[in-house]
């Protein structure tokens, strides 16, 4: 089952290991690049979830948001989020 939200994405080319080894995987598993590609990617986000998640909780923090909020709120409309993450962070350095 594949959910769809936002913009594709648009990848540069990889170097050329990166992409003799994504055409392995891809041969192996009997699967079009495109699609080992995607695996990839999804794979190494969810390794990385705690890691990003940690900084998402700290933000989120800062601006009395829930994690998933904040997560969401870069996701669907990244200039809001910096927004407000700007006008935290100008007003902490101003009352300092």
């Amino acid at each position: 089952m594949q959910f769809s939200f936002g913009e594709p994405v648009q990848l540069s080319a990889l170097p050329v290991y990166e992409d003799a080894l994504l055409s392995s995987l891809a041969f192996f598993r009997k699967q079009p690049r495109s699609v080992q590609a995607l695996n990839c990617l999804t794979m190494y986000l969810r390794q990385s979830e705690i890691r990003v998640m940690s900084e998402i909780r700290f933000y989120a923090q800062m601006i009395d948001m829930e994690p998933h909020e904040l997560l969401m709120l870069i996701h669907t409309q990244p200039e809001q989020a910096e927004m407000l993450l700007r006008d935290k962070l100008q007003g902490q350095l101003g009352d300092s």
